[in-house]
């Protein structure tokens, strides 16, 4: 499957996505989650495309997790990705040039799978975020017992 020529309308259409992704994701309400992180989605799956192969997405996926809102809630991250992935597929029809369904495919794969590590990442920070709230013995973490006195014998 070749999809150089989607990552390459992806790269030339970046600003454009992004900023019809901003106005859509702003009609939301709250701080967008994914706010730091659509410029540098969009040219890692620009790049991931064009590299078919490479082996960087994992990387990529990554670099991109970190920079969403820690605070986001799992469920407006996937709003706000859908937002973004339709903001691609306008921009590309917008610009009139013609996509395989197998292109399509490998760019909402890229996307979801993102997501993914996306959730993941919220999820990890989430449950570190408790494990700190906790006392020590509620956490899962055992508390400190002194060990047994040994038994003595009696002179």
């Amino acid at each position: 499957m070749n999809t150089i020529s989607v990552g390459l309308l992806l790269e030339e259409h970046r600003g454009e996505i992004a900023a019809t992704w901003r106005i859509a994701a702003g009609a939301l309400g709250g701080e967008p989650a994914l706010g730091f992180a659509v410029a540098p989605l969009l040219r890692e799956l620009s790049l991931a495309l064009r590299e078919e192969g490479s082996g960087r997405t994992a990387d990529a996926w990554a670099r991109v997790a970190v920079l969403v809102r820690s605070s986001a809630r799992p469920a407006q991250l996937v709003r706000e990705t859908k937002l973004l992935q339709r903001s691609i597929w306008e921009a590309i029809a917008a610009s009139g040039q013609p996509v395989t369904p197998q292109e399509r495919v490998a760019v909402d794969g890229w996307i979801l799978d993102a997501l993914a590590e996306c959730v993941d990442r919220l999820e990890r920070v989430r449950q570190r975020l408790e494990a700190l709230d906790r006392p020590a013995g509620e956490a899962g973490i055992p508390r400190a017992a002194p060990p047994p006195l040994p038994r003595g014998t009696r002179a």
